[in-house]
């Protein structure tokens, strides 16, 4: 991804931290191989919007992922970190090794204290996100009411903040509401207060599968090529730790540290990675072939979204948006169970699962899905729905601007089909 602004707060991030040269470091791996860690692209917005001048928006529901973060916790690296010490103290370490436990310290330390929290990368794109909204509904926000929900998690209510902020600014008028806790789990964190979803993601029928597209698809040697005893260590191991390294390797760009290059990881081996961690999220955090959970438990909050638009429909104009702020895992099973283009895939070739389901499209860091309702001269109600910036079909073989009630009943039918099977 070439973006100015990613590139000035790489630069100024990573200030302290070792670089090694060009001829140590390798060339940058793909940027587009990072998948769930990819910041938000906004050279892939659409200029315009659906709508002409006939259409008059009077409300927006915006359901938004956190914007780019640090690695959110130490977990995030202890299976290779471990490992990596392990070694060190029995001398088994090879160069690699040396050097790549040499950059989980580095990391570590660059991220101690922040674990998990919104990145300088991330305030930026929120700050954006924000600021685009304001300009692309400017009339929509001169005055009114604006009630959001976040999760309890810092790196969530930061988002929601800074989002409203930038909104706010030209908007001195708008009067926003804000709410932020536990209380708001049963809609924005469906994959844990749905029980029954929370098992299968624990412990379901998705983890055979994905051990075994891992045996196909991801090579162990980045991580074999750590250890002198590497050919001592079971593959399964050897693939995981592999993972592990992909984890802390992919979540560079995020943190606003220089990207991921081919040290320690060909091209190959990184998209490899890649393609398992599509796989991953899709299994567990999708409607998907193994399971169907995902759209149980994601139905309470479609089912809001339904009311919130119907409400704003009725109503007296005064609520001009409602804002729901979560995680990839709050957006992932609403968005395959509203059915959006590139979002919902039933498919057992996970082999090519990435030509019609790819998790840096749906949900990069700062993934967005903004409803827009619009009032025609006549007075009818149409929506026009954005994913990430993006124009696209709500209704399958309809454009980019649906009439709200096929859009509600194409919702509701999905609800009540998914629910059927359960």
């Amino acid at each position: 991804m070439k973006k100015r602004f990613l590139l000035i707060l790489s630069i100024s991030v990573f200030l302290g931290l070792s670089v090694k040269g060009a001829e140590d470091s390798g060339h940058a791996l793909p940027s587009v191989y990072c998948g769930s860690m990819m910041p938000y692209d906004f050279s892939q917005c659409d200029a315009g919007v659906a709508w002409g001048d006939s259409l008059k928006p009077v409300y927006l529901c915006y359901v938004a992922r956190h914007g780019a973060r640090y690695l959110s916790s130490p977990k995030k690296i202890e299976e290779i970190s471990t490992a990596l010490q392990r070694a060190e103290n029995e001398g088994t370490l090879t160069n690699d090794g040396e050097r790549f436990l040499a950059e989980v310290r580095e990391i570590s330390r660059h991220t101690d204290g922040r674990w998990g929290l919104l990145s300088e990368v991330g305030i930026a794109e929120e700050k954006k996100l924000g600021a685009d909204m304001a300009a692309m509904l400017p009339a929509l926000f001169r005055k009114g009411r604006m009630e959001s929900k976040s999760t309890y998690v810092p790196r969530v209510i930061m988002t929601m903040y800074q989002f409203l902020h930038s909104l706010e600014i030209p908007n001195t008028r708008l009067e926003l509401y804000t709410s932020s806790g536990r209380q708001n789990d049963s809609l924005l964190r469906c994959f844990v207060a749905d029980t029954a979803y929370a098992g299968y993601r624990e412990n379901g029928a998705w983890k055979p599968v994905y051990e075994e597209f891992l045996k196909k698809h991801v090579s162990g040697a980045p991580a074999l090529r750590l250890f002198k005893n590497g050919d001592r260590i079971d593959k399964r191991q050897l693939r995981h730790l592999t993972m592990s390294m992909y984890g802390m390797l992919q979540a560079n760009l995020a943190a606003g540290l220089p990207s991921a290059t081919s040290e320690f990881m060909t091209d190959d081996e990184f998209r490899g990675c890649w393609l398992a961690s599509n796989v991953l999220h899709y299994l567990r955090n999708n409607v998907n072939p193994v399971s169907d959970l995902a759209a149980q438990a994601t139905s309470p909050l479609l089912k809001r979204i339904i009311e919130d638009i119907d409400a704003a429909v009725e109503g007296d104009g005064a609520l001009k948006a409602n804002g729901y702020f979560g995680h990839a895992e709050t957006l992932l099973p609403l968005l395959s169970l509203m059915k959006l283009p590139g979002c919902h895939a039933m498919t057992k070739d996970y082999a090519n699962l990435h030509k019609e389901w790819r998790i840096q499209d749906i949900t990069p860091l700062g993934a967005n899905v903004a409803i827009v309702l619009l009032r025609s001269e006549s007075g009818e109600a149409y929506v026009s729905v954005r994913l990430n910036g993006r124009n696209v079909a709500a209704v399958p073989g309809r454009g980019a601007v649906v009439r709200w009630k096929e859009l509600k009943d194409y919702w509701n039918f999905n609800i009540k089909d998914y629910g059927k099977h359960n």
